[in-house]
């Protein structure tokens, strides 16, 4: 557990052009009861490796929530009467207005602990039971991981790198939020750094220090926004450049134009597959043609957990379970989380990655070119050896890694 006592917060400006709000904010900071209770909170979230603090306010309560991974946890209840000043206590921190209480607000502020910064994102949103507060955490810490630690199978390990070794193009890592897209870039980034190259990153919160990388974030404060961060990142000519949204016409468009260049560009984009990836610049109005030549592929992947080793159950499935996805030995055997100390009684410990790994062919080209269905250009790919998510996913269960519902709920 981490100690509050030794958390140090740093706001961001002070609002001594607006005295009214200033005294408000200085009472609001003087209630040490308060000040207490949102600092045990932070310590508490920051321990248990949060993403996402929730404080809500409800009829009877004030509920706070901790999201870890993808689900919420619930972490505290609260009276109703602290919820007001807890919430001033957010607005102090993160430079916001006090005496307003019917409009949604956002501010940052940072908190310092043992020499380690970790930065805070904080919004603010009116509700009929009174105002809402999600402080997003964003860690700033060191990459442990290279392209070979992520879990891909040899086969598609060493088709990755050999894309990755190619003198420019454009190299999107799919998937859906919370699916490990970010971690994967990294350590693309780490895979492609080098000493005698110009790397530079733009996305929307820098998740990880990468030392002998430029990367840069939109900062809303300064009008400085993705777009404008992406054009200068483009214009300083790196040699690998990491795009961390593809979620726009402009950005994929400056994407794609950035690939044809002397570099490789890495690109994050919510999308499925490989084919859905392809056809979504299509709809952001990219021509077909230059779609078709610029994406050197696209690596797909989902997150799943780690089944605990001291405590996994083998049992063989039913062959209907198998017929129904696909696999034809009824020799083999699967998984399932049992329940230790080691593991909290949840049957799990960690994550891990199912990768597929897509790559444009002659066909796919074509049936880019011509707008054929997500389908036809899968079934396309399908053609040279694609080995689908599904495949990797009953693989990693075969072995005892993770659980066959984990792998179908997330595909």
């Amino acid at each position: 557990m981490i100690d509050f006592k030794k958390l140090s917060f740093v706001t961001q400006k002070d609002d001594r052009d607006n005295p009214q709000a200033a005294r408000q904010q200085q009472m609001a900071a003087q209630d040490t009861s308060v000040i207490q209770k949102f600092d045990e909170i932070v310590a508490a979230a920051l321990a248990k490796r949060a993403s996402e603090i929730h404080v809500e306010a409800m009829t009877e309560q004030t509920r706070v929530r901790f999201r870890i991974g993808k689900q919420l946890e619930e972490a505290d209840s609260l009276e109703p009467k602290l919820h007001l000043n807890l919430v001033n206590r957010i607005k102090v921190l993160a430079a916001m207005d006090i005496t307003k209480r019917g409009v949604a607000q956002k501010g940052y502020f940072k908190v310092k602990l043992e020499e380690r910064d970790v930065e805070l994102v904080a919004i603010i949103m009116p509700t009929p039971v009174g105002e809402k507060a999600l402080i997003k955490i964003q860690y700033r810490q060191s990459l442990g991981l290279n392209v070979s630690q992520l879990g891909m199978y040899p086969n598609i390990l060493q088709e990755f790198k050999k894309l990755l070794d190619r003198p420019n193009g454009l190299l999107l890592i799919a998937g859906s939020p919370g699916s490990g897209r970010t971690t994967t870039c990294y350590a693309c980034l780490q895979e492609l750094n080098d000493p005698s190259k110009s790397v530079a990153s733009m996305e929307s919160q820098i998740r990880y220090d990468l030392p002998g990388i430029i990367q840069s974030k939109p900062e809303d404060r300064h009008d400085y926004s993705f777009l404008d961060g992406l054009r200068a990142s483009v214009d300083m000519e790196p040699d690998v450049l990491y795009i961390g949204e593809m979620n726009d016409d402009a950005i994929a468009r400056l994407a794609l134009s950035a690939a044809f260049g002397k570099r490789i560009v890495v690109g994050r984009i919510n999308a499925s597959n490989g084919a859905n990836a392809m056809l979504s610049l299509l709809d952001m109005g990219l021509p077909g043609f230059l779609v078709a030549s610029g994406v050197l592929g696209v690596l797909s992947q989902r997150l799943v957990r780690r089944l605990c080793e001291n405590c996994r159950q083998a049992y063989r499935p039913d062959e209907t379970v198998l017929a129904e996805i696909g696999v034809k030995r009824p020799d083999l055997t699967f998984f399932r989380a049992g329940g230790c100390d080691q593991c909290g009684q949840t049957g799990f410990i960690g994550h891990l990655g199912l990768f597929e790994l897509f790559v444009p062919n002659d066909r796919v080209r074509e049936k880019i070119i011509s707008r054929a269905s997500a389908a036809e250009v899968y079934a396309a790919a399908a053609e040279t050896g694609l080995v689908p998510l599904r495949h990797d996913g009953v693989r990693k269960v075969s072995q005892g890694l993770t659980t066959l519902e984990e792998v179908l709920a997330r595909l």
